[in-house]
């Protein structure tokens, strides 16, 4: 059933390259205000030596003045990955999509593409582990979730690993976050869709590491919605044929002349 994925096999077990090594993201540990839980919005500034004892903790009033003493300024905001300005032309123009700033896909044959690197980082530095994307002709009486899994079997990751997470599909589109419980675990995203007048499914898939997810999650998924594919029904043939001659009809044959009788 799903035997037209079989060159997407060939194709991701000869030309992939091995998984990079995990990335451990060391935090630096420090001491907060009480309640702090560490998220996305940082820790509160330490206290530099010479500091008062007791003194109020500047976090708890932001942008105000600390007792006895000047306004404090904001701290440099957070790193927010991005988009690529412009699109990545794959395929012959067949499939279009911005990537992540940083990541950068290379044609390994006429229908799929990987990762120059085993690892690249995005304008931020969060580690991207896997990037991919492709096409290949949608299998016959399978549905979005057999396609889906088939997906990343040929990717060498096992289905009882996998637990899937902000799933979502229409038709024939797909869009969902998986995690691989593996040593260290992966976090990913999905997007599978097709095109009208077209018999091909596409998708793009990225991965990274479990402390980066969060910091990347948002850009995957918009590297996902700017998967443009122009479908084969509508590129035109890809040799013109030359103009048909017009023949013209041969002359007809002259007729012959009746003798008149002597």
């Amino acid at each position: 059933m799903l035997r037209p994925l079989a060159p997407l096999l060939i194709a991701l077990v000869a030309l992939a390259p091995a998984v990079a090594c995990a990335v451990s993201a060391s935090t630096q540990a420090g001491t907060g205000a009480p309640g702090t839980d560490g998220g996305s919005a940082g820790k509160p500034a330490q206290a530099g030596p010479g500091a008062t004892p007791g003194a109020a903790d500047p976090s708890a009033n932001p942008g105000g003045v600390a007792a006895g003493g000047a306004g404090l300024s904001a701290g440099p905001q957070a790193c927010v990955a991005a988009l690529n300005d412009a699109s990545t032309s794959l395929f012959g123009g067949r499939v279009l999509i911005r990537l992540p700033k940083g990541v950068e896909l290379i044609q390994q044959n006429p229908f799929y593409a990987q990762a120059a690197a085993s690892q690249q980082a995005t304008s931020c530095g969060a580690p991207v582990r896997f990037s991919a994307a492709g096409y290949f002709e949608w299998p016959a009486n399978a549905n979005l979730n057999q396609v889906r899994d088939q997906l990343l079997e040929l990717r060498g990751i096992a289905l009882e690993t996998v637990t899937w997470s902000e799933e979502g599909s229409r038709g024939r589109h797909f869009t969902g976050a998986y995690t691989v419980a593996q040593d260290p675990k992966t976090r990913g995203w999905l997007v599978l869709r097709d095109a009208p007048n077209d018999k091909f499914a596409y998708f793009a898939m990225f991965e990274t590491d479990e402390a980066s997810w969060d910091g990347l999650r948002t850009v995957f998924q918009d590297a996902g919605r700017n998967l443009l594919v122009k479908p084969r029904a509508i590129q035109g043939p890809e040799t013109v044929a030359p103009p048909t001659k017009t023949e013209e009809p041969p002359p007809e044959p002259a007729k012959k002349k009746k003798k008149k009788a002597a």
